[in-house]
């Protein structure tokens, strides 16, 4: 019994489609150059806010 070669083609890209689409950053989508809309209310505290780290591929979209 031996696998047709679209059987294998279609597997490893399901595997790569799975294993890339893990890469990212956590939590949600911004759009490109988003400003906050709604300014917090006063007396309340904010958390500064956390560099952004580069990764390798960054260039690639800027």
């Amino acid at each position: 019994m031996t696998i047709s070669p679209w059987v294998k083609t279609i597997c490893t890209i399901a595997v790569l489609t799975v294993a890339l689409s893990g890469c990212g950053r956590k939590g949600g989508l911004e759009r490109p150059g988003a400003t906050m809309t709604n300014p917090p209310a006063q007396g309340t505290e904010t958390t500064p806010p956390v560099e952004d780290r580069r990764f390798i591929l960054d260039g690639l979209l800027e």
